[in-house]
């Protein structure tokens, strides 16, 4: 096996290896969302009915906020994770309180 063939290889495997592993993070049972500065990583998610959301603190200071108020949690050094169950289908969408201009949104697909 010659070594253009062996690197073609690993490339391969590599990219297989990225997608597979960014597509877990979103349709995993039960999801995982990040919250950095100014963002929600991955914005949207898709998980079934009954099953929970976690938000991590990376850095920064954030809310998960649901529209009228159903849910409205601070994520921080603090309190480093907050967690929702989804108990009915549909889009959920939500941002952060401090964030919310600057785009930090969010949205949760209930199947």
């Amino acid at each position: 096996m010659g070594r253009w063939s062996r690197m073609r290889r690993l490339g391969i495997v590599t990219v297989i290896a990225t997608i597979a592993l960014g597509v877990g993070v979103a349709d995993a049972g039960g999801g995982g969302v990040k919250a950095t500065n100014f963002s929600f990583k991955p914005r949207t998610i898709t998980v079934h009915k009954g099953e929970r959301v976690k938000w991590h603190w990376v850095q920064g200071k954030h809310t998960v906020t649901f529209k009228k108020g159903s849910f409205d949690k601070i994520i921080s050094k603090r309190h480093r994770t907050v967690a929702r169950r989804f108990h009915k289908r549909g889009t959920f969408r939500y941002y952060c309180r401090f964030h919310r201009s600057l785009g930090m949104k969010g949205k949760i697909v209930v199947k």
